[in-house]
């Protein structure tokens, strides 16, 4: 198996707008107010968006905590902090770091809330990247954890085999392609308390540009054209072959999001 990039090396300043676009999808939007919603921001607290890309959750958070309250977003790839910090760049109560999820920038128990979506999937070094989470969290503080496996993902193709070996393929992009099936335990063994799990569902029945699915192919055929035997056509064949059941009316695309909200005691 190929070894997974490291995040930083995924998102230079193209790929960075890339996944802007697509989190800028209605669909995206909406899942991103339905996590918005379990994490229960309120006024005045101090908010830590982890891995906050290209800042539309630390703009979220920011409104939510409000001028009373403080948001800190960290990354480990500049291109994402380029555009965060000019996306809040009239956001006074927020300010973003460059940092590893090893070593938060931030004191013990400082923190009310914290939200990573689709980091710790990212992470080697899981087990001890959570129990750094825990430090930062105050006693009755809330962590909200967002990751997904993509063996959840159900993908309409008239070449399943194809379809499937494109996914296994990608799961490789990351060191933990399956770690909602453990994160709730791991959690939990890292300090967190009273541990939750949602499922947040992304749908998609039509073939549009403007859907995370469709905006993802390029994504997901740039990293797996050339491995494990997919070749540049093999994914030119992929995504016509989306075009061509968007124009049967057949397209069809779900992924699960599992949401892991966790406590301090």
């Amino acid at each position: 198996m190929t070894q997974a990039p490291s995040a930083e090396d995924q998102f230079d300043e193209h790929a960075s707008r890339r996944l802007e676009s697509i989190y800028l999808t209605p669909d995206v939007v909406a899942q991103r107010a339905q996590v918005m919603a379990l994490l229960h921001a309120q006024p005045g607290q101090h908010a830590l968006d982890i891995g906050c890309g290209p800042g539309l959750t630390t703009q979220a958070l920011a409104e939510a905590v409000g001028d009373t309250g403080q948001v800190l977003g960290v990354d480990i790839a500049a291109p994402m902090l380029t555009i965060a910090r000019q996306r809040c760049a009239a956001t006074p109560q927020v300010r973003f770091e460059l940092c590893d999820v090893n070593a938060l920038p931030c004191d013990d128990a400082s923190i009310d809330i914290a939200l990573a979506s689709q980091v710790y999937e990212y992470v080697e070094t899981i087990d001890a990247a959570l129990r750094e989470l825990a430090r930062v969290i105050r006693p009755g503080g809330r962590a909200v954890l967002v990751d997904t496996d993509w063996e959840s993902a159900v993908w309409a193709s008239h070449d399943d085999v194809r379809m499937r070996r494109v996914l296994e393929t990608w799961n490789e992009h990351i060191p933990h392609p399956q770690l909602p099936r453990t994160l709730k335990r791991r959690m939990e063994e890292a300090g967190f308390d009273s541990v939750t799990v949602t499922v947040v569902p992304l749908l998609n029945s039509v073939y549009d540009r403007q859907t995370y699915s469709v905006g993802m192919m390029d994504m997901i055929g740039g990293f797996v054209t050339g491995r494990n035997g997919l070749s540049a056509e093999d994914i030119a064949a992929w995504k016509a072959d989306a075009v061509a059941i968007g124009a049967e009316n057949g397209y069809f695309f779900s992924l699960s999001r599992y949401v892991f909200v966790g406590e301090r005691a």
